[in-house]
């Protein structure tokens, strides 16, 4: 319930009554858990971020091909950032960012950064890898894929990324990244 009031009416335009009131809740409940809005937000969004690593941990497994591994990582990547969930989200994120900086960290550590260290973990036992820095190199296939597309998604609400587009995206990220690390 809290996620949805957070979707539609961004951090700012969210108040907790409104929270316990569709949730049939009482106030003494949430903020037994939460004891504020910026606690029930920094919830929602580390949830959201570790849903989508064990999404990502289905395509980092280094038996595959690594061309493999990078599709299905770097699909995942932009389906998420594309979600209209989580183009919402993200929003109210970003307008609470500089209020929270606390919240800002453990959302970069729980969410994008996490996943970077996975491709990491995938890159050094990855028989086709042959970089000197998987820890580099996986920062530089996360902004491969999403470079463009986090500016994108956030400030042009309307715009979509069909999954061709995606997967074009993917693709061509796939291609430099080999060319430069196998």
């Amino acid at each position: 319930t809290a996620t949805a009031v957070f979707l539609e009416n961004g951090y700012e335009g969210t108040n907790l009554s409104e929270i316990v009131s569709r949730a049939g809740a009482s106030k003494g409940t949430i903020y037994s858990r939460f004891p504020t809005k910026a606690a029930l937000f920094a919830a929602i969004l580390i949830r959201k971020a570790l849903n989508f690593q064990e999404v990502y941990s289905l395509a980092l497994l280094p038996r595959y091909p690594l061309k493999k591994v990078l599709e299905g990582f770097g699909v995942c990547i932009l389906q998420e950032m594309w979600h209209a969930d989580s183009r919402s989200l993200h929003k109210a994120f970003i307008s609470t960012s500089f209020k929270f900086p606390k919240l800002a960290i453990m959302f970069w550590e729980a969410g994008p950064k996490r996943s970077m260290n996975m491709l990491c973990d995938c890159l050094k036992e990855h028989p086709e890898f042959k970089g000197e820095d998987p820890e580099k190199a996986a920062e530089m296939f996360w902004s491969l894929c999403c470079g463009q597309s986090v500016v994108r998604s956030v400030i042009h609400s309307t715009d979509n990324m069909s999954e061709e587009t995606i997967r074009e995206n993917v693709k061509e990220a796939i291609r430099i990244f080999m060319a430069a690390y196998s």
